[in-house]
């Protein structure tokens, strides 16, 4: 009789019995956009709603091919039809070199006058830049680079935010120390933007290095991130950044993560509620909220992902008006093989006890895409979730726009 390896007994063992737990929904998932290249390669954000039920994201490449070999990235946009169809459209295809910018790495944000704002990483030519998208007649968009990154930082963090005065915060996930530091813009009444470096991270003394989640902000003007690593155990943090009234921002280090229960390397952006606590995901599968009360902080594990055939490596967490959590895990699952294609999942609160995870997709690559790697959107009104994946989608596995149906 063949031997078996023990671990590989126990693991199956465990996988087979997490199974018997996984609650799997019955929804139905449908690929409403697969990417070729000319309309967007490889999606690695999320998307943004218009609150008049279109949505818009970016892809870092594909479009315009003055950009070698897989173009400069794009913009574009989903509008729904008639009997749950959709169209998308490319708004804007980055050009590149000295004219422009490329290669966008943010989520988009709109602003109160229904404009959109992103940012690009490295291209070559330049450190990035902040780009704004103005919608025009016959549903145009114009470009312009409000500002380019030189001197303060470069690789930009994926969320950018907006404070009740209307200036722009973000992250660079390197500074010239490699270190990376917190961004403001601030718009000036000529049409101009202001940009300030108001925080930037030491890596040292218990201090955060590198905040790949870019920021959110709370209504009272505090910015809130998390970096990958650093910290009092160097496995990443969790910081709060407080206007001091004079122009200027005070850090202040709300939670180090261990590399224990509480997991390590927090990659993703932050969610808040309307009291104020955080929620966020670690890199190494856990699902965190991070509550105040007299000034103090206090974390507290929510949910940690097991063997397939639950998700793996989970990105950032969104919350709907009950109070439930969505996200996506770029690994794991049960419909590929290892280390799997990802899943949608949602953590519901219970009265007692733990939450309650339901897998929502198992994402099976060919047809319907693979490897979530951003938030998902969660419709108000009809409940349905919207997404990207990077790989998969039928013939070019260039990525897709997914929709979710309860």
């Amino acid at each position: 009789m063949k031997k078996q390896n023990l671990s590989s007994t126990i693991f199956s063992v465990a996988a087979i019995v997490l199974g018997m737990f996984l609650n799997v929904a019955a929804a139905k998932e449908s690929p409403i956009v697969r990417f070729d290249g000319k309309n967007g390669l490889q999606p690695r954000n999320g998307l943004t709603a218009d609150g008049e039920g279109n949505y818009y994201g970016v892809t870092t490449n594909g479009g315009n091919s003055t950009c070698p070999p897989h173009g400069c990235g794009v913009v574009f946009e989903l509008s729904p039809g008639s009997n749950g169809t959709w169209t998308e459209k490319v708004i804007y295809a980055f050009k590149g070199g000295t004219s422009d910018t490329s290669w966008p790495e943010t989520d988009l944000i709109f602003d109160g006058n229904g404009n959109l704002f992103g940012a690009t990483g490295v291209d070559g030519s330049s450190f990035g830049a902040v780009f704004e998208l103005t919608p025009g007649t016959g549903g145009t968009w114009t470009e312009k680079i409000l500002f380019s990154f030189n001197n303060q930082g470069y690789d930009p963090g994926t969320h950018l935010a907006f404070d009740s005065q209307g200036n722009l915060y973000g992250s660079f996930l390197y500074t010239f120390g490699d270190t990376g530091g917190v961004f403001q813009l601030i718009p000036q009444s000529n049409g101009t933007w202001k940009v300030s470096l108001i925080y930037t991270f030491t890596g040292t003394n218990g201090d955060g290095k590198s905040p790949y989640g870019g920021v959110v902000l709370d209504g009272e003007g505090n910015v809130y991130g998390t970096t990958y690593t650093g910290g009092a155990s160097n496995h990443g943090t969790v910081y709060e950044l407080s206007p001091n009234g004079s122009g200027g921002f005070a850090e202040t280090i709300i939670y180090s993560f261990t590399g224990q229960a509480d997991g390590f390397e927090p990659q993703a952006p932050l969610s808040i509620d309307a009291k104020g606590d955080l929620f966020g995901t670690t890199l190494s599968g856990e699902i965190f909220e991070l509550s105040q009360a007299g000034g103090k902080w206090t974390d507290a594990v929510l949910y940690t992902f097991g063997p397939s055939p639950d998700g793996s490596h989970p990105w950032g967490v969104v919350l709907d008006a009950k109070g439930n959590l969505y996200g996506t895990t770029s690994g794991g699952g049960a419909g590929c093989n290892s280390p799997g294609c990802g899943i949608v999942f949602k953590l519901s609160p219970q009265t007692s006890g733990p939450w309650k995870e339901t897998i929502l997709q198992n994402f099976e690559s060919a047809g319907d895409g693979s490897v979530p790697n951003a938030d998902v959107v969660v419709d108000t009104s009809s409940g349905h979730i919207y997404g990207t994946t990077t790989y998969g989608g039928g013939r070019y596995g260039y990525g897709t726009v997914f929709e979710i149906q309860p």
